[in-house]
């Protein structure tokens, strides 16, 4: 069964908490002063078992104008609203501004409840219930069923639990997939457990002993109990009110607003992008920098207003806004939220966020506008492809797109999957990058190799490190190693001996470079296996010192920076080391010396080379074949 949780709203004095115990036996106004002055000013908690034994939450919301704030934090997670109406007094101004919140709120599921009528005359029940019928019309309760009840007599309660049980049943459970998230919404010390804190988990579960962050401040905290419906679980799901007993954290360091999750990368934004929906009885609309309250979460933050794409946004439009925090939140993308003025307080507009952590950006800026019309409508790929284009790192991890959808990773890798195989992405061992950012890192890397070569025209490459260094930019160093390995594997550039080129980049000699070409190779095997110093064969030829540089690692190899072999001499030497070994199982120095007559000095230089490419490996005074199956031309 899914786990729900269930709101009431209506206007003051209609019956909701009178209702809610007539329901549940729980009564959720608890405070002395709640008690006096017979209205609900926090939020009230309580639980109802239906007739099918499923057990359902039951959050009771403030109905007097001052505690809307508190009404709002209460409607986070709530699947189905019981809107409560007086069959004496019918639907009233507060009642109208509840529906306009929850319809804001995007809550979908209502019940709407009519009470006290055994109070009434039944030709004015009829009567209230056709204007009820009628005021509801252009609203998403205009389909609503309405149940008539009496908690005192117990008129209509059967009923209602019946109506409840029903639509309970047809609501989808939600998804415990994704990663943990919580508002919190009271906070408070139990002797001899510490701090205790409630809300409806929003996202994921949470289990005894996990580790959560606190934000907007970031402290890690521990779950060491887990209550729901004021029973001990082992677990928590997405969906269930449930109380968390904290460790290493007071009282006193949290308060209701903060947001629990299992996530260490939540950002706390000072500005928000969202889409928002301005009443039609708003006079004034929404204009620059109105000063706004913001009911986000559980949380109350004043805001400045930036309509973007437009001057104002017209009473009974839509629009694009940022916000302009005065205090940061810790938000998702696609929450819902509601605008109060400052003053007097009355509801505004809602919607919800596209960017939970956008930078400041110029209100008419193109890019922009098109970036928030994808958010707002576009498919799960387009929200993906505009996720990926704005990031600051162009490469994105599964892990980091779990946590900006919501959607658990056996989800969103076969979409990933076709996104690769339409050209949108391109999948490697760091990360993914979407396709326009791979083609910009591509130009990036051509145009500083065709930079280098021009530079050094008889050089094969950029050595990688130098490549690596001008790449660099914000990339650690396993993307570094992904982009280079991807550029290969794509044949935009190509590697030899630790350098990278261009991939149609060849090394061009003229006439004179030629001619010190060949005095080098000359002079190389006529010492055959004696390795020559560079600086000798600098002598032979003013080009000889740019043309060694470039025939390194081609028809030269340099043993070491100091010693230069002909590559062919060096790969017939690999050739007999190779049969020497397989006959004989290892090698000695000497007989390497021998079997090449050449000097001890020089046979060490060669011998120490393989054994860096791991073609021998050095065991006490002999050699053994090394890891390496490269046999050179």
């Amino acid at each position: 069964m899914a786990n729900i949780v269930i709101g009431t709203a209506g206007h003051i004095d209609h019956g909701k908490t009178t209702l809610i115990k007539a329901l549940t036996g729980i009564e959720t106004d608890t405070t002395k002063e709640e008690k006096k002055r017979g209205m609900s000013i926090n939020l009230g908690f309580a639980y109802l078992d239906l007739p099918n034994k499923q057990r359902v939450g039951i959050v009771d919301v403030p109905g007097h104008e001052k505690f809307i704030k508190n009404m709002v934090a209460g409607l986070p997670g709530i699947n189905l609203v019981l809107l409560v109406i007086d069959a004496a007094e019918g639907i009233m101004p507060q009642t109208k501004e509840h529906i306009d919140i929850l319809t804001l709120l995007g809550i979908q599921d209502f019940l709407v409840v009519l009470t006290k009528v055994d109070t009434v005359d039944p030709e004015l029940k009829e009567l209230v219930v056709e204007d009820i019928r009628d005021q509801l019309a252009d609203t998403p309760l205009a389909e609503a069923e309405i149940i008539e009840t009496d908690a005192i007599s117990g008129t209509g309660i059967k009923e209602l639990l019946t109506a409840i049980q029903t639509r309970s049943e047809e609501l989808a459970e939600k998804s415990s997939t994704g990663i943990a998230r919580l508002n919190i919404d009271r906070v408070f010390s139990v002797k001899g457990f510490g701090t205790v804190i409630t809300g409806t988990l929003l996202d994921g579960t949470v289990q005894l002993g996990d580790e959560l962050f606190v934000y907007p401040s970031g402290k890690k905290v521990r779950v060491r109990n887990i209550q729901v419906h004021e029973q001990d679980v082992q677990q928590a799901q997405a969906g269930q009110r449930t109380a968390l007993n904290l460790a290493n954290i007071g009282k006193d360091e949290l308060e209701r607003g903060d947001v629990l999750s299992a996530s260490e990368n939540l950002q706390p934004t000072w500005m928000l992008d969202v889409k928002v929906k301005c009443l039609p009885e708003v006079e004034t609309g929404i204009g620059l920098w109105d000063r706004v309250r913001l009911l986000i979460g559980t949380r109350e933050v004043m805001a400045r207003t930036v309509p973007l794409g437009t001057e104002w946004i017209e009473p009974g439009t839509e629009g694009f806004l940022q916000l302009r925090l005065e205090d940061q939140v810790a938000v998702r993308e696609r929450d819902h939220f509601i605008l109060r003025s400052y003053s007097p307080m009355h509801t505004i507009a809602g919607g919800e966020v596209l960017d939970a952590a956008p930078t400041k950006h110029r209100r008419f800026k193109v890019e922009i506008l098109e970036s928030l019309k994808a958010k707002e409508a576009g498919s799960i790929e387009e929200i993906i492809l505009d996720f990926m284009n704005n990031k600051k790192q162009p490469f994105t991890t599964l892990k980091e797109l779990h946590e900006y959808l919501g959607q658990a990773t056996e989800e969103l890798q076969p979409l990933l999957q076709e996104m690769v195989t339409n050209q949108q992405i391109v999948p490697t061992k760091a990360g993914y990058l979407a396709q326009g950012s791979y083609q910009l890192l591509q130009e990036k890397a051509i145009n500083s190799l065709n930079d280098y070569h021009k530079k050094h025209r008889l050089r094969s490459g950029m050595p990688a490190e130098e490549f690596r260094s001008r790449m660099r930019d914000q990339l650690t160093e396993k993307e570094l190693s992904a982009l280079i390995r991807l550029l290969i594997e794509s044949k935009a550039i190509k590697e030899q001996q630790d350098k990278l080129a261009v991939a149609e980049f060849t090394v061009t000699f003229n006439k004179y470079q030629q001619a010190a070409k060949e005095k080098i190779e000359k002079a190389l095997e006529k010492n055959g296996y004696t390795p020559v110093k560079k600086e000798e064969l600098y002598g032979l030829d003013k080009n000889a010192e740019e043309v060694l540089e470039a025939i390194n690692g081609d028809t030269v190899i340099f043993l070491t920076h100091e010693y230069v072999l002909l590559a062919k001499i060096y790969w017939q030497a690999v050739g007999q080391v190779r049969k020497t070994i397989q006959e004989n199982e290892q090698m000695t120095l000497a007989d390497f010396r021998d079997m090449t007559n050449s000097s001890r000095k020089s046979s060490m230089l060669i011998l120490e080379y393989m054994d860096k490419q791991e073609i021998t490996k050095r065991v006490e005074n002999y050699r053994v074949l090394g890891a390496s199956k490269e046999m050179g031309e």
